[in-house]
């Protein structure tokens, strides 16, 4: 029996279908007079948080020449769905007729991508270098930093775009920072020799090859900085804040890198007199400060924003972020935990939440709801084909810390959050795109970043890839687990090119993924033992989570399934309750409002996120779990400690993350437990589909089908056109 809820939801979704066709009847014929206003009010009424209305209004506003009006309804529907072919018409014709060049070039380069709209755009021969390089980002996919898709430059018969890298200059992007301090891409050299790898890559960033082959030797170091000619002057009393002590003689960490090889520098100050160094072309240096100091070159440098030292009694002396990418805490339980007990030992002095769920099932939209407390469908951070920059509304972690006075660094990162944004607020990343290199590695550099900014307050971030799958056909899989298995296995699931969601439940892949957690922990154990030794308890806050889990230890390929979402968090230090296991219900969404409460800042009214009960928040009821990707149906799994509801569209999800959902494929509700099985409760399963109605409200169309935009996937819906096609 359907519910009031339900059947107030079917009549409105009826209601406003009619209304929207209607209007896009009348859009199509260009009759936009007052009975096209009345109907959209009328829809606006229905759905007032609709991006369908600001498109409509923005269609009448520009019929009646009021530009302006046009784009801030456009832009409204923007921000609400960053990859809507509706959309991006509407702010072509918009940025064309204001003759706003930059963000027409944006826009036309982002829908050229997608769905191969002709980029005519002016460019004068002043803009051309930065103009080619925002079109490379804008035509490119989100999730590579710093490589692109294409690298546009000019070529004999016009604009190519071979596969190319920003290495050794500034990373584009759509919005420019207010402060001037942009993100340059470096070679990251630790003790290894200044100036051999900027040798190596300045021959290989030319081919069309280096990009495609990804190799994780290759760690890029990517610093907020400025470039200098010249010489200047800089006086760490200007990077002092209000609150340091006046008697206190300011000190600060300068980061240079050169731009040529064995690039010589000369420092003139009271204490050293005249003196120089020499710079790696395109690595980064660090020099500490007490005085005003003259910098200078013969050739350009690169300047990073520099780092004042000194504690603050409002900040811990460490705050220290882990992603352990696909930790499966699923199969951390069924072993009782042996692969990670250091892991273990460390937070039983903590809070281990033992019921914990990704909100999606890989890492792009995942990293995303966890930088910014919000669904993936509010970011508008999931379709990784599609660049979107993240909005400024949406203030992420990295940026809550900055604003405290944190020095906030990624040790180790895959890059996925660079170009959307996601990451901003870091001063420095060192990434690997598609890969994060090895977690001793990463161990290492935290280690080492602690030590080294020892006398500041440090927020660092260490994302881990080892646990993360990949195909054996693809990837080298740990020597234990290539040497411990028969032929048999060894060779069984191997194929090429399959995604790691879809890897099978074979042995070769459990035992590789087993083998990476035990790996992990060992590193992660020097970390540990380093903590202990050198800070108090109420000096540091250390948290540990992953962004999802694995499949392959299940033979159900089941993307928001208990392996693929059940994930880990993990909490100790200042503020920290010792409580150990406990099985409150969480969600990624949480790691934010927790963040904010042990560390001291207001978390924004906007989040999604819950603070747990086990910090003194309140207990949530229920957990969402979703796939939003485009092309394939959408899948939604809603838990409670008892239950679980599921629900899987008919349709793809289009390229703007939308699907109807009025008749749903999948409509179940289940008991959990050991042996899930089927519920039949009517009732419950009646409240259970209103909370789905609830957070799929920007996700459903309803039924209101843009045609030209649905005509130009035609394979995705069951229409005719090539395989391949985009």
């Amino acid at each position: 029996m359907m519910s009031g809820e339900e059947a107030a939801y079917q009549e409105n979704a009826d209601r406003g279908c009619a209304l929207f066709h209607a209007l896009q009847e009348k859009s199509a014929h260009g009759i936009y007079d007052d009975a096209f206003l009345a109907a959209l009010v009328d829809y606006q009424a229905l759905f007032p948080a609709s991006e369908n209305f600001d498109i409509f209004y923005a269609q009448y506003a520009l019929a009646h020449d009021s530009v302006t009006v046009a784009l801030e309804a456009a832009e409204r529907a923007y921000e609400k769905k960053k990859c809507s072919y509706e959309v991006w018409k509407l702010l072509i014709e918009c940025y064309k007729r204001l003759g706003d060049k930059r963000k027409l070039l944006m826009i036309e380069g982002v829908a050229s991508r997608v769905y191969r709209v002709p980029v005519d755009v002016p460019m004068e021969r002043a803009e051309l270098q930065d103009a080619l390089a925002l079109l490379s980002l804008a035509m490119g996919l989100p999730n590579l930093a710093p490589y692109v898709l294409g690298r546009a430059r000019l070529g004999a018969g016009g604009v190519e775009a071979p596969p190319g890298v920003f290495l050794g200059e500034f990373l584009p992007s759509f919005a420019e920072p207010a402060d001037g301090w942009r993100y340059w891409s470096g070679v990251f050299v630790d003790r290894g020799k200044l100036h051999a790898k900027a040798m190596l890559l300045e021959r290989l960033k030319e081919t069309a090859e280096f990009p495609l082959a990804e190799d994780d030797s290759f760690v890029f170091d990517i610093l907020r900085a400025r470039e200098l000619r010249g010489s200047f002057v800089i006086e760490p009393a200007e990077f002092a804040a209000a609150s340091d002590a006046v008697a206190k003689v300011p000190e600060i960490v300068v980061p240079l890198a050169g731009t040529v090889p064995k690039q010589k520098v000369v420092f003139q100050s009271r204490s050293v007199g005249e003196d120089s160094a020499t710079l790696g072309k395109w690595v980064t240096s660090f020099f500490r400060l007490n005085e005003r100091t003259e910098i200078a070159s013969d050739a350009p440098f690169i300047l990073g924003k520099p780092i004042r030292l000194g504690h603050s009694p409002k900040r811990k002396k460490l705050v220290l972020h882990i992603l352990i990418d696909a930790l499966c805490w699923p199969e951390m339980k069924r072993r009782d935990f042996e692969p990670m007990p250091n892991l273990m030992r460390f937070f039983s002095k903590g809070v281990i939440f033992n019921n914990h769920y990704s909100v999606a099932e890989y890492t792009f939209p995942s990293l995303a709801t966890i930088e910014t407390g919000v669904y993936a469908h509010r970011s508008q951070v999931f379709n990784p084909t599609c660049m979107a920059e993240l909005s400024p509304q949406y203030v992420t972690l990295a940026e809550q810390m900055a604003h405290l006075g944190y020095y906030c660094v990624n040790t180790m990162g895959d890059a996925v959050g660079v170009y959307p944004q996601v990451t901003r607020g870091y001063e420095r990343l060192l990434l690997v795109p598609g890969d994060a290199g090895l977690a001793y590695q990463g161990a290492e550099r935290t280690v080492q970043t602690m030590r080294a900014f020892s006398a500041c307050d440090p927020f660092i971030f260490l994302h881990l890839m080892d646990a993360h799958p990949g195909s054996a056909a693809d990837f080298q899989l740990p020597l234990a687990a290539q040497v411990g298995l028969p032929l048999a296995e060894r060779l069984a699931g191997a194929a090429e090119g399959v995604a790691s969601v879809n890897l099978p439940h074979v042995p070769i892949y459990t035992e590789a993924v087993l083998e990476h957690m035990r790996s992990i922990d060992r590193s992660l154990g020097a970390v540990f033992d380093y903590i202990e030794a050198n800070y108090q308890e109420d000096e540091y806050i250390v948290q540990v989570y992953s962004d999802h889990g694995v499949s392959v230890f299940s033979d159900d390929l089941d993307y928001i399934g208990e392996n693929q979402t059940g994930a880990a968090w993990l909490l100790r230090g200042a503020g920290v309750p010792q409580l150990g296991l406990v099985e409150e219900l969480t969600s990624a969404l949480d790691i934010y409002p927790a963040a904010a409460h042990l560390v001291g800042f207001d978390a924004p009214a906007h989040l999604d996120g819950n603070l747990p009960k086990a910090l003194g928040g309140r207990e949530r009821e229920f957990v969402v779990s979703n796939s939003l990707f485009p092309g394939q149906t959408y899948k939604l799994a809603i838990r409670t400690n008892t239950h679980e509801f599921r629900m899987e569209s008919r349709e793809p999800v289009d390229e703007d993350g939308t699907t109807d959902l009025r008749e749903p494929k999948v409509q179940q509700l289940f008991l959990r437990g050991r042996e899930r099985r089927p519920a039949e409760d009517e009732a419950l399963q009646r409240k259970f589909l209103a909370l789905a109605r609830a957070h799929t409200v920007g996700i459903d169309t309803r039924g209101e089908i843009w045609r030209e935009k649905r005509a130009l996937r035609p394979l995705w819906f069951g229409g005719k056109g090539k395989e391949g096609e985009l």
